[in-house]
């Protein structure tokens, strides 16, 4: 049996033993993401025989139960067999179906050779995840990124002698969220979006508990004042993700320049960097497929069928 507990900053230590380990490089599986999107998600998990197991309790409805795939040592079938049918007995115990969130590809075919027809998988683009090469963003220099490349250098030209790059410290904290709060102020004014509200709150309890989450940013500043800033945390001891990157668009190739300094600065352990989903933003998906990803991460929800169903 299952005994879920809500996720708490206490519980960051415990839970990235495994998802560190386990969770492929992907930004679903992360503490801080359970941690700041805990209103969205909810999400809380339970330890068991070596493996961490992830409930949505926010995402279930009165028929489905929604989980992340388990995270731990399932070497071969029998293992993985072992844990999913703990979430299957977890759901059926409330009269519910279990269902898999945004599992990789990789996930997905496990599940199908120890469970043959016992989910069916939706794929989910708009949870697709971006990941690249750090060294790649930080240095530009490949072909087809003449465009960033020239736009990079033209923000240092227009702003020559005027522009300093700065680690985000505790100490700055309190201007990072002011400027988060100017720059939500901006983008509601031409259109309310409940998507960002969610984005917002995540980011500002992110922000204010920067050192325990073990965050890593750097602000930009013209003439002294905040243009821009971006931060993140490891998904694994080889992959930085990017949480939040917020810009004033006033301020020519602002974005620009940030996303070639955090790469940079970021540290050199990391071979990729994971730019997360775009959440079904056409505006978003441009941009991340311009820089052209290494690694296009493919989600899939898997849904448990129905007896009846799986005897068709």
């Amino acid at each position: 049996m299952l005994d879920f507990r809500p996720i708490t900053l206490e519980d960051k230590e415990r839970i990235e033993r495994y998802s560190f380990r386990y969770a492929q490089r992907s930004c679903q599986h992360t503490f801080v993401s359970m941690y700041a999107h805990f209103g969205k998600y909810g999400d809380s998990y339970a330890e068991k025989d070596g493996r961490l197991y992830i409930c949505r309790t926010r995402l279930g409805t009165d028929r489905q139960k929604v989980y992340l795939f388990p995270m731990g040592d399932m070497p071969d079938v029998q293992g993985l067999r072992t844990a999913i049918n703990e979430l299957l007995a977890d759901a059926s115990r409330e009269g519910k179906r279990a269902v898999l969130y945004t599992i990789t590809e990789e996930a997905k075919g496990r599940l199908e050779q120890a469970f043959p027809g016992k989910f069916e998988f939706f794929e989910e683009r708009d949870c697709f995840e971006y990941l690249y090469l750090r060294r790649k963003l930080a240095d530009l220099s490949e072909v087809g990124f003449q465009v960033q490349r020239r736009q990079y250098r033209l923000f240092y030209r227009k702003y020559a002698g005027r522009v300093s790059v700065e680690t985000i410290t505790p100490k700055i904290i309190p201007q990072i969220l002011e400027f988060q709060q100017r720059w939500m102020d901006e983008r509601m004014l031409r259109a309310a979006d409940a998507g960002l509200y969610e984005e917002d709150t995540a980011i500002r309890r992110e922000l204010l508990e920067y050192q325990a989450l073990g965050l890593f940013g750097i602000v930009i500043r013209v003439d002294g004042k905040a243009a821009g800033y971006a931060f993140g945390a490891p998904v694994s001891d080889d992959c930085f993700d990017l949480l939040a990157e917020k810009g004033d668009r006033s301020i020519a190739y602002i974005y620009r320049a940030l996303k070639r300094e955090l790469p940079e600065r970021c540290g050199e352990q990391y071979r990729y960097i994971n730019w997360e989903e775009d959440v079904g933003s056409a505006g978003l998906r441009e941009m991340k497929l311009r820089y052209r990803p290494d690694i296009l991460m493919k989600k899939y929800t898997a849904r448990e069928v129905t007896d009846e169903k799986q005897q068709t």
